[in-house]
């Protein structure tokens, strides 16, 4: 029977027949894993280039000090810039690459590298793998209790994990927009002299803007995991 299941799943990959329902909904969910990245990555990527725009707008405003054809609000400017710029072309790649995925999602089903053999042993998990090999198996389009069960958790798990670094997403951003605004603010001012203060906002503005990006990616991770649970599931169950 293990190697019944691997052959059998293969035959179906690569025939592309849509007569198992069960393993149309697992290369469905693998389709849905990619669309969530590939949208909300568009949405990314529209943010990103319209930031790049304002901060190009505010690098071209932004005035000369003291005949200095850099000071540090252009400095400032420049590598937010650079950084929405790489952050867009970085986006435009993957959301590219996960939408042949979406659109195509049998050829990358097919490569996911997944071993399928299972111990005979009494434990929960050799009791999870045993009833998805059997569901795959079965063809059956009604999922069993069981596997059902680990989905749900799988979907509550992810979607509190999303909502949590989603608020934390915001916390930063609002942070990172205040305290730039306030450095920038204390640097036009005259006679301005680096303090202690100064450098704080400098440095807790650089770590949150990385723990934007971080948590950025985090949501965006847990958000895949949530709309799309049945092969993150059959992954985790069968290579670990």
């Amino acid at each position: 029977m293990n190697e019944e299941l691997p052959r059998t799943l293969s035959e179906i990959i690569k025939s592309g027949s849509q007569s198992n329902p069960a393993v149309n909904a697992l290369i469905s969910d693998y389709a849905m894993y990619h669309a969530v990245l590939v949208i909300v990555g568009g949405c990314l990527v529209f943010i990103f280039a319209m930031l790049s725009i304002i901060f190009w707008r505010k690098l071209t405003k932004s005035p000369n000090i003291s005949g200095m054809k850099w000071g540090f609000e252009r400095k400032v400017y420049f590598s937010f810039l650079l950084m929405n710029s790489c952050v867009t072309l970085l986006m435009i790649l993957i959301v590219a690459a996960n939408l042949t995925n979406t659109l195509n999602p049998l050829h990358g089903f097919s490569l996911l590298n997944v071993d399928l053999n299972i111990s005979n042993g009494p434990t929960y998990k050799d009791e999870l793998r045993n009833a998805f090999k059997e569901w795959i198996q079965s063809g059956n389009e009604n999922i069993p209790s069981i596997i059902q069960e680990k989905f749900n958790k799988r979907i509550e798990f992810h979607t509190t994990k999303a909502i949590v670094c989603g608020t934390l997403l915001i916390l930063f951003v609002s942070l990172s927009v205040y305290m730039w605004n306030e450095l920038l603010k204390r640097v036009k001012s005259n006679n301005f002299i680096w303090r202690f203060k100064d450098k704080a906002y400098f440095v807790f503005g650089n770590a949150t803007v990385v723990l934007t990006l971080l948590m950025m990616v985090v949501v965006v991770a847990n958000m895949q995991a949530a709309f799309a649970p049945k092969t993150l599931t059959m992954m985790n169950l069968f290579n670990s």
